[in-house]
C-alpha cells in the first residue's frame, strides 16, 4: 500500500502458531550508523574493525564445509528456491565487488548483512528447527527481514531494493553464515 506506515509492532506469520511480533523498522538507524562509519574512517585508528567485520560476512566461514549455496538449500529441503537464490546472490556479489572502494556503500552493506544474519538466527532458524512449513518461513523472511531492512535503508540508498536484500541473504547462505538444514531426528 502506498503511503502506509507501521506504528507499533508488526505481526508476521500465519494462523498455525508461527506468529512473530516484530518492532517497526527504524529508518534513522542506518543514517546514524553511516555517520559513525564516516567519523571512524576519518578520525579513528581502530577503523580496521569495520573492515574486518565486513570481511567476516563476505568471506567463507572456515569451520563449515564448502558445499555451495545450491547444496545448502537442497540439504535444507529448499530446492524450490534454487533458481531465484542463485540469481539474486550473483546480483549482490557483483554489486559488492563494484563497491570495494566506496566506504559509504560498504557501510550500508555491512549494516544490512549484520541485520540479516542476526534476524535469520533469531527469527528464521527457530522456525526451521521446529519444522515450520516453508510458507511460514518465507513469510518471516520477506516481512520480518527483507521488507523491514528495505524500509530502513531506502532513504539512504535507492539502489538497494528487496531483490538485492534477498540476494544478500542468499550470499550469506553461500558463505556458510546462514543454515537452512532442519535438525535430523
Amino acid at each position: 500500500m502506498r503511503g502506509s506506515q507501521i506504528h507499533g509492532d508488526l505481526r508476521v506469520g500465519n494462523d498455525t502458531n508461527y506468529i512473530i511480533n516484530l518492532p517497526p523498522p527504524d529508518p534513522t538507524a542506518i543514517t546514524r550508523a553511516l555517520a559513525k562509519i564516516q567519523e571512524l574512517s576519518e578520525n579513528d585508528e581502530d577503523f580496521q574493525w569495520f573492515v574486518e567485520r565486513l570481511d567476516f560476512f563476505t568471506n567463507q566461514k572456515v569451520q563449515a564445509p564448502v558445499i555451495g549455496l545450491e547444496q545448502k538449500l537442497i540439504n535444507g529441503g529448499r530446492d524450490d528456491l534454487l533458481e531465484v537464490a542463485i540469481e539474486r546472490k550473483d546480483f549482490f556479489a557483483k554489486h559488492l565487488m563494484k563497491s570495494q572502494l566506496n566506504r559509504r556503500r560498504q557501510g550500508i552493506f555491512l549494516y544490512i548483512l549484520q541485520k540479516i544474519s542476526f534476524a535469520f538466527e533469531e527469527l528464521v532458524r527457530p522456525l526451521i528447527k521446529n519444522g515450520a512449513p516453508n510458507e511460514a518461513i518465507d513469510d518471516v523472511i520477506l516481512n520480518g527481514i527483507v521488507d523491514v531492512i528495505y524500509r530502513e535503508v531506502m532513504a539512504e540508498d535507492l539502489t538497494i531494493d528487496q531483490y538485492m536484500i534477498s540476494g544478500m541473504l542468499y550470499f550469506l547462505t553461500g558463505k556458510c553464515h546462514l543454515i537452512w538444514e532442519r535438525p535430523k531426528c
